[in-house]
């Protein structure tokens, strides 16, 4: 009878650590769920950073103040030649604020897609062209930052700008790229060349020799 007794009462007490197994390996696994749910937001978050703290693309949009250039559609035959180029407000790079406008010419305007290859290739271009002295001088060369994408390739562009070198003010555009489309520029990299009156000289789009840039610039410089 005693040894019967003792074989009942095992299964009972294996019955009851069970559940308390069961308990603590939900609790664990609760737990890391909750866990990677904090990392996978607060990758979301760095990601939407640029390496200075500015969001990419603007949070606020664009404000733009004055005429939209038309679009750009004959370089030979550009309507907005002559015309003054629309003031654009927002943030830099940086995260500070920034304007670019008809007041700030003479001046090149360099747009900029983090995601397109052309854009690659020319901005190391116009770094070393800017490093070596070679703008003229009373010309300013300004950037926008533009067309941008979290889910393209060189995100953030910020970061991309900071790689190679590039120091000029750069406008970093909203979502709704409302600087590119006051500008009138389709394509990328885009240039709005800008005279001491704040009016479009010429609009490019594509590579631009180091000796066609040169000479633009030196029509517009002073």
């Amino acid at each position: 009878m005693t040894r019967s007794s003792k074989t009942r009462r095992a299964p009972r007490s294996s019955q009851r650590v069970e559940p308390q197994r069961r308990s603590m390996t939900v609790f664990v696994v609760v737990g890391l769920a909750a866990v990677l749910v904090v990392a996978a937001i607060a990758a979301v978050v760095i990601a939407g950073a640029g390496s200075s703290g500015s969001t990419e693309p603007a949070s606020q949009p664009i404000a733009v103040s004055g005429q939209q250039l038309p679009a750009l559609t004959d370089p030979a035959a550009d309507p907005a030649v002559g015309q003054p180029i629309p003031e654009l407000t927002g943030v830099g790079l940086d995260g500070r604020p920034l304007t670019i406008g008809p007041g700030d010419g003479p001046m090149a305007i360099v747009i900029l897609a983090h995601w397109c290859p052309h854009c690659q290739a020319e901005l190391p271009v116009l770094v070393d062209y800017i490093a070596q002295g070679s703008a003229p001088a009373g010309v300013s060369i300004v950037g926008l930052s533009t067309a941008i994408d979290p889910v393209r390739p060189n995100y953030p562009p910020s970061a991309w700008f900071e790689r190679e070198g590039w120091t000029q003010p750069t406008l970093t555009d909203d979502a709704n790229s409302s600087a590119l489309r006051a500008l009138g520029v389709n394509s990328f990299p885009g240039f709005v060349f800008v005279a001491a009156d704040g009016t479009v000289v010429q609009r490019l789009t594509g590579d631009v020799g180091v000796d066609q840039l040169t000479q633009i610039l030196e029509v517009l410089a002073p």
